[in-house]
């Protein structure tokens, strides 16, 4: 068995989670004098906290170690050759997507996304169906048609452990069909509505339309428990439609920035950029870290703002550099300054403090922004005002929650069947949604 085989194996036979890896799963950018935001340990917000990052190059390494290439040679040039070939792509694709999820699961891990607890029943039960698929395929015999057949049942029953399905035998005792569980859908106006004050609704083509006139958050649109119950196991709620906010954000999906600005540290320590969104507002992989010494200096970075993602926005913080100033914060856009904090007046568009002001020797015009070093952004630059919401709720409380500028292509969240829970639409500030649809659907479902 080749060396790549065998250590998958160990790990799925004696390591429960492949968790304790400690490289990074995908690159940050990486500016010039900057050094990316790499540890083996991720930082979560609370209530996941610290967490051992993953390597999501090995993990894919590992669960791409089942080739089947030379076997698929072999069969093409024997007899029955047809037969044999589909059942070895069977097993082939079902390998690929196995990685496919597993490497998901680590990247989705590394965000913060999955929970530790979750990720490890998931890792478990992934490593367990590619240990299941090597071992059909090392017991293989292909000497006759039945061999075949039975190889490929077998595929089929491990697909549909992946994907929730259920294989149903064929009459002519061939390979089994698979029947997928039924998708429900439930139309934007048949969603119950939660009336109040600053809201307007209006219903059209099985559509609704809900508009937000004030600040402050608002539900907006809920589906019961009873709605969103789908047999006991793992469910995904995809919900379709469209945001506009009352105004534009200054920051778009594709956006190339640059973001330049001085400093003044009191003590050696880190100071960092983010370039976040309201989808992803701990992002790791978009972080900048500078490494400074105590003293005076300028910086400057460039940020792209993926495709993909809504609600974009750059944060400015530091940690163990003491009390911090920065000055002439400049966000660049097409050789344009789109945002700035200068500490010039007491409101400035665009941005969110959480600094105080020095104006005794400032690094620039009259005065800078003193900003004690910890954990968070200090300076926000472009965070929308205003956002539509969609959150799962339980009687224990709320068990996940997206806030998004966009409903392109659909949003999900998943959930657990075996708890009474409650999907909410909302809105926070003004703006305008409408929801044409959800989708429930067993996870692993299309």
């Amino acid at each position: 068995m080749p060396p790549a085989r065998l250590r998958f194996l160990a790990a799925a036979l004696f390591v429960p989670s492949l968790a304790l890896a400690t490289a990074s799963c995908g690159g940050p950018q990486v500016p010039p004098g900057g050094t990316p935001a790499l540890s083996a340990d991720v930082e979560c917000p609370d209530p996941i906290g610290t967490i051992p990052r993953e390597s999501c190059a090995e993990i894919a390494d590992d669960f791409g170690s089942f080739d089947v290439s030379s076997s698929l040679k072999l069969a093409g040039a024997s007899r029955g050759a047809e037969v044999r070939i589909e059942a070895i792509r069977a097993a082939a694709d079902l390998a690929a997507k196995l990685k496919e999820r597993r490497v998901a699961l680590c990247e989705s891990y590394n965000t913060c996304k999955t929970k530790p607890a979750e990720h490890a029943a998931e890792d478990q039960r992934l490593a367990g169906l590619m240990k299941e698929l090597i071992d059909l395929w090392d017991a293989r015999k292909f000497l006759n048609a039945d061999d075949v057949v039975r190889f490929r049942v077998g595929v089929t029953k491990i697909a549909g452990k992946l994907d929730g399905t259920t294989a149903v035998p064929s009459a002519e005792g061939g390979a089994p069909t698979v029947v997928k569980p039924a998708k429900k859908t439930v139309r934007g106006e048949a969603l119950a509505r939660i009336e109040g004050a600053g809201l307007k609704f209006a219903a059209s083509d099985g559509n609704v339309t809900i508009t937000s006139t004030a600040a402050g958050t608002h539900d907006a649109l809920r589906a019961a428990a009873e709605e969103l119950r789908g047999g006991g196991g793992r469910m995904r709620v995809r919900i379709f439609g469209s945001y506009t906010p009352s105004a534009a954000p200054l920051i778009a999906a594709g956006d190339e920035l640059a973001i330049r600005f001085k400093y003044r540290a009191t003590q050696a320590g880190e100071l960092h950029v983010a370039l976040r969104s309201l989808e992803d507002p701990d992002a790791v992989e978009s972080t900048i870290v500078f490494r400074v010494a105590a003293g005076t200096g300028t910086e400057s970075t460039t940020l792209t703002a993926a495709p993909g993602s809504s609600g974009f926005y750059v944060g400015i913080g530091a940690r163990g550099a003491g009390n911090v100033e920065f000055d002439d914060v400049e966000l660049v856009r097409q050789s344009a300054v789109i945002a700035a904090a200068r500490a010039e007046s007491a409101s400035e568009p665009h941005l969110v403090s959480s600094c105080s002001t020095n104006k005794k020797k400032p690094l620039a015009g009259k005065a800078s922004f003193l900003c004690e070093s910890g954990d968070g952004d200090k300076l926000v630059l472009g965070q929308p005002k205003g956002h539509l919401y969609l959150a799962l709720k339980t009687p224990a409380g709320e068990r996940a929650r997206i806030r998004t500028l966009s409903l392109e292509g659909g949003r999900s969240l998943d959930l657990n069947g075996k708890e009474d829970t409650e999907l909410v639409i909302g809105l926070d500030g003004p703006g305008s949604t409408t929801i044409q649809s959800i989708e429930l659907l067993p996870v692993g479902g299309d």
